[in-house]
């Protein structure tokens, strides 16, 4: 029993020390840190929601539109690069065509001219022109130059019809070989 007394009676434990300033202060900063921790934490975290993560994803869909469009744009070069060819294609198509309506034209003058009517030949020698004048707008220099002399040649055997035929008929045979060269030049350039 007598350590059970002993036990009773023994002194209370003193009372804890009051916490001094500095570690009240350290208390406070940390808790303050720490919910400045989190605000930042949610501040970060609400950027990489609502600015970065969006921003992810426009990247991608513009980098997938890109992909497409690099694709699309393959496929398209061997077409455009077959356009500029029939392009040319059509250029010289149409050289020869004018040259042909001309040379079509001062064969009929031809014609009129070796049955001695050189009255019904003027009005094709004159439509002859017309073709010739675009042909000579259309076509590169040194070609518009040699349809320039014909379109020349032209005009002296339309002045010719009615007074000398004979030179008429010289004139429309060298405008009409001239013609058939130029269209052979346009038909071998295919």
């Amino acid at each position: 029993m007598t350590q059970d007394i002993s036990a009773e009676t023994s002194l209370p434990a003193p009372p804890p020390k009051p916490a001094s300033r500095l570690t009240l202060w350290l208390r406070r900063s940390m808790v303050w840190a720490a919910g400045a921790l989190v605000v930042f934490a949610l501040g970060a975290l609400g950027n990489w929601w609502f600015q970065v993560r969006p921003q992810v994803a426009q990247v991608q869909q513009l980098t997938a539109q890109l992909e497409a469009a690099n694709q699309e744009l393959e496929v398209l070069r061997p077409k455009a690069a077959d356009a500029d060819r029939l392009q040319a294609l059509f250029d010289k198509a149409e050289l020869r065509l004018l040259t042909l309506q001309a040379l079509v034209r001062v064969n009929e003058a031809r014609a009129a001219l070796a049955l001695g009517e050189g009255s019904r030949g003027r009005l094709p020698a004159l439509l002859a022109d017309a073709p010739l004048a675009r042909l000579q707008t259309l076509a590169d220099p040194a070609v518009a130059e040699t349809v320039g002399a014909l379109r020349e040649r032209l005009a002296m055997a339309i002045d010719e019809i009615d007074g000398n035929a004979f030179a008429a008929q010289g004139d429309f045979e060298i405008l009409a070989n001239g013609l058939n060269q130029l269209a052979s030049e346009f038909s071998s350039a295919e």
